[in-house]
């Protein structure tokens, strides 16, 4: 009888069952709440250290796509290290130089035009709407459309003297010096450190993952070989993003700019360029492009509102088509290839997830490359740490 009891299991199936659930469960919720204490402390720091980092985060993408330039001028004209750099620098500033010579200024004229143009928009819309509507339906919805009209043109009030702020501002910031000695300092000393930040990270030759693999010898040599292999995935990754997505976000941007400006939209050249360089987060200058476009072209002088002409829109959308077309089937494969090997809808949620984790544009832009880190990570984990039990 003794005998019967001591082999009596402690727990039965069926609670050794409900066990493991709890017990996953409870793991699963640990694991969430340090996941987002950690985001969330991460966040605070990039936030409180934002002016040391930003400055080392520019320098870092700038290497990452002059580092190649520099590479080409020493293989093909023989140049020393030293003096390929001092070069690309002369020919970054002379680039920069005549791109804001030759373009700058109609932008900034463009956008002007722009913000005041819209200030007139809402009447427009107003009376469009008088005309479709019943008086007491319009009576009905007028308190929230005065209300609409008001908030529109302060914004675009505020857009426009910034605009004309924009050549005077730098007289302005001096004319307050003393006043604002502290901040003014800092906000030059962050980009006057880029260019020297810059020059060390091309200037460097040094295999700093073999320097960090001496640094970590005291690590299991597995488990060293799989942090190198993460940090060299993830180093990868940003270069092949960053480098890819500048790219083309600048090529879109001068497709829209053209396509704009010949399908007859105005301010095309300001609002093509914008776009693109949106799309240094993936399809966010697409959207906004396209809902923009057609609010434009519908309410510019002479738009479709007042002439019932949609030449102008039909040519916007064969612009959008083509551009997303070259980007999708010819620039994308060709520049970024399938490094990231994530799916668009992947791609969008991380875009957000990340904006929202880290409150700002760091996040979005970063969204995609530590989501692809992310997966490489669990790729790993998954194949040499968690095998399946199920074969």
């Amino acid at each position: 009888m003794n005998d019967q009891v001591k082999s009596d299991p402690w727990l039965n199936p069926g609670q050794k069952s409900v066990l493991r659930v709890t017990l996953t469960v409870l793991c699963l919720s640990v694991l969430f709440v340090i996941s987002v204490w950690f985001i969330q402390s991460l966040s605070s720091f990039l936030t409180y250290f934002s002016s040391v980092l930003w400055p080392l985060a520019i320098a870092s993408i700038l290497a990452i796509l002059l580092k190649p330039l520099v590479r080409l001028m020493e293989e093909k004209f023989g140049l020393s290290h030293a003096l390929a750099i001092s070069l690309l620098y002369l020919f970054v500033i002379g680039v920069g130089a005549f791109s804001l010579w030759a373009v700058g200024g109609e932008v900034i004229r463009q956008t002007k035009e722009l913000s005041g143009a819209s200030m007139g928009w809402p009447e427009k819309i107003e009376s469009k709407v008088k005309e479709s509507l019943s008086p007491s339906t319009w009576d009905a919805i007028a308190e929230k459309f005065n209300q609409f009209k008001k908030d529109w043109k302060n914004h675009s009030l505020i857009l426009s003297e910034k605009v004309d702020a924009l050549p005077t501002r730098s007289t302005e910031a001096l004319q307050g010096a003393w006043s604002r000695m502290g901040s003014l300092f800092s906000f030059f000393t962050s980009l006057a450190i880029v260019p020297i930040y810059l020059y060390y990270f091309l200037s460097s030759k040094r295999d700093h993952l073999a320097d960090l693999a001496g640094q970590l010898s005291f690590i299991k040599g597995d488990v060293r070989a799989d942090i190198l292999y993460l940090i060299r995935q993830f180093k990868e990754i940003l270069e092949v993003f960053f480098r890819g997505q500048l790219i083309i976000g600048f090529m879109m941007g001068v497709g829209y700019a053209v396509g704009f400006s010949l399908s007859g939209l105005k301010f095309g050249i300001a609002l093509g360029l914008f776009f693109g360089l949106l799309n240094i987060v993936p399809f966010l200058g697409s959207v906004l492009g396209v809902f923009t476009v057609l609010v434009v072209s519908y309410l510019q002088t002479g738009g479709i509102l007042e002439s019932g002409n949609w030449n102008v829109l039909l040519g916007c959308g064969f612009t959008f088509v083509v551009v997303q077309v070259l980007e999708s089937y010819w620039l994308s494969p060709r520049v970024m290839g399938d490094r990231t090997g994530l799916h668009p809808v992947v791609i969008i949620a991380s875009v957000f997830f990340w904006g929202l984790a880290f409150d700002g544009v760091l996040g979005m832009i970063l969204g995609i490359p530590l989501t692809a880190f992310l997966t490489v990570f669990w790729r790993l984990l998954r194949k040499k740490y968690l095998p399946d039990r199920t074969s």
